[in-house]
């Protein structure tokens, strides 16, 4: 007896209209994406947001309790639903990871001469397509909880309520309070006071929070040294770019065939050039730079060249040490090691608090995230302006809530293991 084959959308559903739906609803946000564009966040900040969630949850619940029976709902709440849903939203993810991301503003402008700018990819957490996909995993994650309920319910239940409740509210959150983060950056002098921020899209505002800079201090790499082509200015060997790391006066070393001995070191120089000399003395003062006396020789010279190199600053030239013709010696500018500002905060509540913010150690105060961002960059070393960025997300904790439950709800299955079936 021959079984018959199942035709697309014939009871029961599977996975192939699990796919044709989720690729269905892929399609529209890419049609609504050529046609209207990126989704705006601040039209949908709070209460929108709020009053958005709560009605999705709130016509959920009462969609399954008038329908209890309805085939779409059962199958919304399954896994036929989910696992394609879930496919289609991480192929978008592989995409967002392999595709620059671009600030709403920049995205606009370049929409017109950019492929992944017109359907949404390059800013893809506020594309039509994303969206709406995250959108419908919440329907199937309530309809899946839901249904649940109405099953007999056993201890081993908490880690599937904790994974999916976890999840439901983390994404929810995520989704509904993009709308009201909160980005802005703040240029602060040296021993001012500044309370002023700048938005994503430019705008100056004043802000409840105050940075004093009473300090910003920067530290460099120790000064290299490279051989350059002098007609190309690459660093040689073209094939393995060498270079050299100062330690200390009478060290020797050897780059491109180019023999070099440290003669002596100024971290704090001046350095005055004219066309045909250049003097070089220390001086403790603003915008001085590192220079390195050096003596180098190739072989066949009849005798070695010395002289000093220096990176300058932005207020002294830059000088090198041409070995022949074709060779020179040139210190890059110093690298970077890490950067911190020593700062005052206040706050319209009253804070008044002294701390010291760096990369990668961000300062709470209050609902406000404070990241140490950048700095003067044509002034270096010698820069008395930091900038920092002031992030305020209102909706981070109840993100972190649903991660935490879903740390839990995975803790809890492993503890609890398998079921154990009986004879």
């Amino acid at each position: 007896m021959k079984s018959r084959s199942r035709k697309i959308w014939e009871q029961p559903w599977g996975y192939a209209e699990g796919f044709i739906v989720a690729a269905g609803i892929l399609l529209t946000g890419l049609m609504l994406q050529l046609t209207v564009g990126n989704i705006e966040p601040a039209l949908f900040a709070s209460p929108v947001n709020v009053i958005m969630g709560a009605s999705l949850t709130a016509g959920l619940i009462a969609v399954y309790f008038l329908l209890p029976q309805n085939k779409a709902i059962k199958w919304l709440s399954g896994v036929y639903a989910a696992v394609p849903a879930i496919v289609v939203l991480l192929l978008l993810c592989m995409i967002l990871g392999l595709t620059s991301q671009l600030p709403l503003s920049t995205g606009r402008m370049q929409a017109s001469d950019n492929l992944f700018s017109r359907l949404g990819w390059a800013q893809m957490t506020t594309s039509w397509s994303f969206i709406l996909l995250c959108f419908y995993i919440l329907i199937i994650l309530e309809l899946t909880l839901l249904r649940r309920t109405r099953k007999k319910q056993s201890w081993r239940d908490i880690g599937f309520y904790l994974n999916h409740l976890g999840l439901f509210v983390a994404l929810l959150a995520g989704l509904s309070g993009s709308a009201d983060l909160k980005r802005f950056t703040m240029s602060v002098q040296e021993g001012q006071v500044e309370w002023r921020g700048t938005g994503q899209s430019g705008e100056t505002i004043e802000l409840p929070v105050a940075i004093q800079l009473d300090t910003f201090r920067i530290e460099e790499y120790p000064p290299r040294l490279v051989v350059v082509e002098n007609m190309t200015g690459k660093i040689l060997p073209a094939a393995h770019p060498e270079s050299y790391h100062f330690v200390e006066i009478g060290k020797t070393a050897r780059l491109a065939d180019v023999s070099l001995e440290i003669m002596d070191y100024l971290p704090h120089a001046a350095i005055l050039r004219d066309s045909t000399f250049v003097n070089v003395v220390p001086m403790m003062m603003e915008g001085a730079g590192t220079a390195i006396k050096v003596k180098a020789a190739k072989p066949g010279m009849e005798q070695p060249v010395e002289g000093w190199v220096s990176s300058g600053s932005y207020l002294f030239p830059h000088s090198t040490l041409p070995v022949d013709e074709f060779t020179s010696i040139v210190m890059p500018p110093q690298e970077v090691k890490k950067y911190k500002s020593f700062v005052t905060l206040y706050s319209e509540k009253g804070t008044n608090l002294q701390a010291v913010i760096e990369v990668n150690k961000p300062l709470t105060v209050e609902e406000w995230m404070i990241y140490q961002y950048s700095y003067d960059n044509s002034k270096g070393k010698h820069s008395d302006v930091s900038i920092f960025e002031l992030v305020r997300d209102p909706w981070l904790k109840v993100v972190y809530t649903g991660i935490f439950m879903l740390l839990a709800g995975a803790l809890f299955l492993f503890i609890a293991g398998p079921k154990k079936r009986t004879a």
